[in-house]
């Protein structure tokens, strides 16, 4: 199992969400999500969906710009509102190099904060190596 976690400032966020940037950043189903919304929840909103990308690429173990494109991963919502994560170009073939599979998020905002958390399972993971490993010890001592 894999693991990413972010934070961020929703209101440090406030010049990229209203910026015409955001169309780098998400897709266009994701802004369609939030089309219509309060610019305060606008904001709010995309600013969890830039931490839930920001957490799935520390899963993916790559950052952004290192064969992966921010649109690479899109944040939407389920049916009941809970946050999916679907993957394309660079990030789908990273997660499949990696052999993840299952991601899946959750998304809390608090005053001013987004915190994101990320899983993703390993479809095969290594078998666990069951012999005592070795330490090194200071020269010249024994066990």
């Amino acid at each position: 199992m894999r693991l990413g976690v972010d934070l961020q400032s929703v209101s440090r966020f406030r010049g990229i969400a209203l910026h015409r940037i955001r169309r780098i950043l998400f897709t266009e189903r994701e802004l369609a999500e939030a089309e219509g919304l309060a610019v305060d929840r606008l904001v709010e909103r995309l600013a969890g969906r830039f931490s839930a990308k920001e957490a799935t690429c520390k899963v993916l173990g790559r950052g952004f710009g290192q064969g992966v494109r921010w649109r690479d991963i899109e944040i939407l919502a389920d049916r009941f509102g809970a946050p999916e994560v679907r993957l394309s170009g660079g990030a789908h073939a990273r997660a499949h190099e990696a052999g993840l599979t299952r991601f899946q998020l959750s998304l809390t905002h608090q005053a001013d904060f987004v915190v994101a958390v990320a899983i993703a399972e390993e479809a095969c993971p290594a078998p666990q190596d069951t012999r005592q490993a070795t330490t090194p010890h200071p020269q010249g001592e024994r066990p």
